[in-house]
């Protein structure tokens, strides 16, 4: 194949190949061999010399389909382990806000006479309860909140002392949402809301504060509870990751997280939601007729349970300060086929005094 001097150059480029440009004639010859290798020569006086071109090193189309597909292929076996160890980091992370969380409990017990921390101080009207808590007066404040102190961290930007008012986020005083990442699992981080939270309390055996009697202002269920009355506190749960009251349906049923709307305090309370009252971990048996439950004052009563929201494993603080991840099973709880958490199971890793009994309301 010939070409002119003019278009020798054009014809190179096109090829792929540089040519040297010395000579005014050049021929190319395509040479099929093993590795098709295209060759060019140059004549000059009608006789041959050896090639005065050097190929441009490039690759073929089939060379980068291959590449392409192998770089595919290790995304796919690379991307799932990627997953899981960021998976694993999360849960890793967990563990390490309980452990903190565990301090604060422990050093709550020892500056208040050995008293454990109550779930959530009760409701009287919009004003009461309310204490002193790290960087203001608060409302109603939940187990994480008033331990919150013992630590130096504070639970809120702006700790407000009645549920009329509202924060500059916009949230009511008994609605807020946690300012500080140790009250927050990290597998679901968007769970700020002190009601509907991520770690829940073992609230009826540890600190029950709700009213018997709601004319009597210290008619508590149960508390306050002696950190030194717990039988075998490496053992006992304390707090533990909650998945809230959408325990009580089938997995198909339950609904998204909620918090509440902008300066709304009865939103977010949907009973088939993920996180609905998360604060309040409720054991693995309970009593709807004469015990107590999350939500026991419901049609549906509904109960929380232990949320395996790491590989099938929730992260449990145990009341000695070690923290572990665990399965519903390995804590007691009893799953039906349909996988809605029942009201019978085993309550002796969550019992005061190491035993199977469901607790119970006397008078």
């Amino acid at each position: 194949m010939q070409g002119t001097a003019l278009g020798i150059r054009d014809l190179a480029l096109i090829l792929g190949k540089r040519c040297c440009g010395r000579y005014k004639q050049c021929e190319v010859i395509e040479d099929y061999d093993a590795r098709c290798e295209i060759s060019m020569r140059h004549s000059l006086d009608g006789k041959t010399t050896s090639p005065q071109c050097e190929a441009r090193t490039a690759f073929t189309l089939v060379e980068l389909l291959v590449v392409i597909a192998i770089v595919a292929l290790l995304m796919v076996i690379l991307l799932p382990a990627l997953s899981g160890a960021r998976r694993q980091a999360k849960a890793t992370a967990c563990l390490t806000h309980l452990r903190t969380i565990g301090q604060g409990i422990v050093l709550y017990a020892n500056h208040n006479n050995d008293v454990l921390v109550p779930g959530r101080l009760p409701k009287i009207d919009d004003e009461n309860w309310r204490v002193k808590i790290t960087g203001g007066i608060k409302y109603r404040p939940t187990f994480l909140a008033m331990m919150a102190g013992q630590l130096g961290i504070p639970p809120f930007e702006e700790p407000l002392p009645s549920k009329t008012e509202t924060d500059k986020g916009g949230q009511p005083g008994d609605r807020q949402n946690y300012a500080s990442d140790v009250f927050l699992c990290p597998e679901v981080s968007h769970w700020v809301d002190e009601r509907n939270g991520a770690y829940g309390y073992n609230y009826q055996f540890l600190g029950n504060s709700r009213l018997r009697d709601e004319t009597r202002m210290t008619s508590y269920k149960n508390w306050p509870v002696k950190y030194s009355s717990i039988r075998s506190p490496h053992e006992c749960v304390a707090v533990a990751d909650c998945m809230g009251t959408a325990a009580s349906f089938k997995p198909r049923d339950r609904r998204d997280y909620e918090d509440n709307e902008f300066r709304d305090s009865a939103s977010g309370r949907t009973l088939e939601a993920y996180g609905n009252e998360g604060f309040n971990l409720d054991p693995p048996r309970v009593d709807p007729d004469h015990g107590e439950m999350a939500s026991l004052k419901h049609d549906h009563a509904a109960r929380t349970a232990l949320h395996p929201r790491h590989k099938d494993r929730g992260s449990v603080l145990w009341v000695d300060g070690h923290a572990s991840g665990e399965t519903l099973k390995t804590l007691g709880y009893d799953v039906d086929e349909e996988g809605v958490v029942t009201f019978e199971g085993d309550n002796k890793k969550f019992s005061v005094h190491h035993l199977d009994e469901a607790w119970v309301e006397t008078r």
